[in-house]
């Protein structure tokens, strides 16, 4: 007997305004693999959900879904400000439970565990709507999967990517009740170099918009 295949909602929520975003190619990659499984995906953008007054049609969608995958970028240790006003609106929404929640989290830092504070913030989300948290992937110098596309040390997170989305993939399919442990993946590169592009890449940002490197160590604050 066939059965229906189960509904996902994949919730995209980098608050970028247009540029492409980490998140943005995370979940489309989910989005491709789950589709591939039969799996019933539906995705949404928070920013845009927002910005264009449709949260109470995704509100819905969300509400119907077996599982729901939130991938969002680390800001100041948790998660973006939009995802927390999203969360809060949702939970006056909710009236029902889903079988499993999932996050995906990426970070500047190099180090995967550093998004652990914002997993248990979605864990506790999960727990206030009386849903099952499943598990979360933890990604380390995420943003250099849009930067360095292509090359050898990228393909490689992103295979483990593809490993761990497939096993978010098997887990909804399943409705497995086992534990999981968080997956905590990181891209393979000299620390020290990283960092050193990472503030050149501050300082032509900076440039780009009209300031000076000083600028970036201004302290407007430190008088009040």
């Amino acid at each position: 007997m066939n059965r229906e295949p189960k509904r996902v909602v994949l919730i995209s929520s980098s608050p970028k305004v247009s540029e492409e975003s980490t998140s943005g190619l995370l979940t489309t990659r989910q989005e491709k693999l789950m589709k591939t499984e039969g799996l019933d995906v539906h995705r949404l953008d928070v920013r845009q959900s927002l910005m264009k007054r449709r949260t109470e049609a995704d509100f819905e969608a969300m509400l119907h879904a077996d599982a729901l995958v939130f991938t969002f970028p680390l800001y100041v240790f948790c998660l973006p400000g939009i995802l927390m006003r999203f969360l809060q609106d949702y939970y006056a929404h909710w009236t029902q439970r889903q079988d499993g929640i999932y996050a995906v989290v990426n970070c500047g830092f190099p180090e995967a565990n550093i998004n652990q504070e914002a997993i248990r913030v979605i864990e506790s989300f999960s727990r206030k709507t009386q849903n099952i948290f499943r598990f979360g992937v933890m990604i380390g110098g995420g943003g250099m999967l849009l930067g360095a596309q292509g090359t050898p040390f990228v393909r490689k997170i992103m295979s483990e990517l593809d490993k761990a989305f497939s096993l978010m993939v098997e887990d909804i399919i399943q409705s497995r009740k086992d534990a999981v442990e968080n997956i905590s993946i990181a891209v393979n590169f000299p620390r020290k170099l990283y960092f050193f592009m990472g503030n050149k890449g501050w300082v032509s940002m900076a440039k780009t918009n009209g300031l000076k490197k000083k600028d970036l160590f201004c302290k407007p604050y430190s008088n009040f």
